[in-house]
C-alpha cells in the first residue's frame, strides 16, 4: 500500500468515487453528487497548496482505491472541541472509493500509516476525526487504530474521536 500526494490526474477517479452510492452515503451529498468541474474547483486548490487541506490518494498494486486528507484544526474547531491553541491538533478525513475493497482491512492499514506520517512529519499532539454515528464500519476501523470516542457532536449525528501522540506503534511504515 502506498499513500501519495493527490495530483490533478487523480481528479477523474475522484469524480467517479464521489458519484458512487456507497461513498456518498457518508462522504458528500447523495442528492447532489459533484460534477467533474466541481471536483476540480474543490480539490484543485488543495492539490496546488492554496488551501491548508492536504489531499492524498491511496494505492494498492499501483491502482488508486482511496482518498485521505489532513488539516490543522482551525481556531473555531479548537474551541468547539476543547483543545488549547498551544496544542498541534490535526483532523483527517478519508474514504475507500472502491466498494469491492470494503471490509478487507485496507481502511485500518491506511489510517494507521497516515497517522504515523502525521505524528512524525506534522508533529501533531493529537489527531481527530468525526464519523457519522450511523457508520459503524468506519467507527470500528478507527477503534482498531486506537482512536477513542470523546463525545457526540453536531447534534448527536457524529462522534468526535481522538488519538494522542504516543498511542501508535512506532514501527509503522513511512508514507512515500
Amino acid at each position: 500500500m502506498k499513500i501519495r500526494k493527490m495530483a490533478f490526474q487523480d481528479l477523474e477517479v475522484m469524480t467517479k468515487w464521489l458519484n458512487t452510492e456507497e461513498v456518498l452515503e457518508f462522504f458528500g451529498n447523495p442528492e447532489a453528487p459533484l460534477t467533474a468541474g466541481q471536483v476540480r474547483t474543490k480539490y484543485g486548490p488543495r492539490i496546488d497548496g492554496e488551501i491548508e487541506v492536504e489531499p492524498y490518494i491511496v494505492e494498492t498494486a499501483g491502482r488508486p482505491f482511496a482518498f485521505m486528507q489532513c488539516y490543522r484544526l482551525n481556531d473555531e474547531d479548537y474551541k468547539k472541541y476543547g483543545y488549547s491553541i498551544e496544542e498541534t491538533i490535526y483532523g483527517i478525513d478519508q474514504f475507500i472509493g472502491e466498494p469491492a475493497l470494503f471490509n478487507k482491512g485496507y481502511g485500518t492499514e491506511m489510517v494507521t500509516k497516515f497517522l504515523a506520517y502525521i505524528f512524525e512529519e506534522k508533529l501533531a499532539d493529537a489527531v481527530v476525526l468525526d464519523p457519522e454515528t450511523t457508520n459503524p464500519r468506519a467507527v470500528r476501523c478507527y477503534e482498531k487504530c486506537d482512536f477513542q470516542k470523546i463525545r457526540k457532536i453536531d447534534d448527536g449525528r457524529k462522534w468526535l474521536m481522538e488519538i494522542l501522540r504516543g498511542s501508535l506503534d512506532p514501527r509503522k511504515e513511512d508514507i512515500s
